[in-house]
């Protein structure tokens, strides 16, 4: 053996930039938390050839380049009005933004992004980019849905749990952001009866038994964490509920919201859950997606 390392991934985190109320508001808590944890932060600016530039009023490259060079020194004086001493980097690639953002993904230690940036159709869905980056980044994304909160802290992470390898990483990843920030930890199961397959309405099953039964599967997992994390105040509720909603109500009283990627339904080989999917811009607070951890 030689001896030598690999490197440590870099903990920079790394920022979608478009100009949009929603990419302002992704950035803002991006420099906040990149100063909290003495973060640098890299900023990038995709656009290409088929995304509508309406705002620039030219398909010239020359006047696309120069607006987006003003942009990002735009979004560099943002970055320091949060913090001054912040290292900011940026690039400006050619090309679709969500390939560009994946790539970064992999020597980051976050990904954040606005929900909906600039784009034709941009107001009626879910930006695709944010899907995209969700699906399929190697770091954590986090997603703001908003155009900044004003009230104050709840001191307060919500997780979302399903036993998925997914939703177990997303618990580590709640459990460390509530010990960083002083805040309880409220980790979430819910399930809605929907037909003969729901456990609850199986012969000889309840929701009694069913609720005991994700209070002793999920309980190991927390109780494995806590150990690492002892100062953090743990509730755990089992809710008979769409997940949806009751983690978009969880998100109205939270300073953050973290999901798995996938959790245990749905197809093998899909890259984004239908409830991490819909969550996308829909939760009050801003929403973290974790995928399942590499064995």
């Amino acid at each position: 053996m030689s001896g030598t390392t690999s490197p440590a991934p870099s903990p920079r985190i790394v920022v979608g930039v478009d100009g949009s109320a929603h990419g302002w508001a992704a950035l803002g808590w991006a420099a906040a938390h990149a100063s909290e944890l003495g973060a640098p932060l890299h900023l990038i600016h995709a656009f290409a050839p088929d995304i509508p530039m309406l705002g620039f009023g030219s398909t010239d490259q020359d006047a696309l380049d120069g607006e987006a060079r003003r942009l990002l020194a735009t979004a560099i004086a943002r970055a320091h009005a949060v913090d001054a001493q912040l290292t900011v980097t940026t690039s400006l690639p050619h090309g679709f933004a969500s390939r560009s953002l994946v790539a970064a993904s992999r020597d980051a230690s976050l990904v954040v992004l606005g929900a909906v940036g600039h784009g034709l159709f941009s107001r009626a869905t879910i930006g695709a980019v944010a899907q995209q980056v969700a699906a399929h980044a190697a770091c954590p994304v986090v997603i703001v849905g908003h155009e900044g909160r004003t009230e104050p802290r709840h001191h307060r992470v919500a997780v979302g749990v399903d036993g998925s390898p997914a939703s177990v990483a997303a618990l580590h990843a709640a459990f460390d952001a509530a010990a960083r920030d002083d805040s309880e930890l409220v980790v979430i199961h819910a399930w809605e009866a929907k037909g003969p397959e729901d456990p609850t309405l199986g012969t000889g099953s309840s929701w009694p038994a069913y609720e005991l039964h994700l209070e002793h599967a999920v309980g190991r997992a927390i109780s494995s964490r806590s150990a690492q994390h002892p100062a953090v105040k743990v509730t755990h509720e089992v809710v008979r509920s769409a997940p949806v909603a009751a983690l978009t109500r969880a998100a109205d009283e939270a300073d953050l919201v973290v999901v798995g990627a996938r959790g245990t339904g749905g197809f093998p080989g899909l890259h984004l859950g239908s409830v991490s999917n819909a969550l996308l811009g829909r939760t009050a607070s801003p929403l973290v997606v974790v995928h399942a951890r590499e064995p």
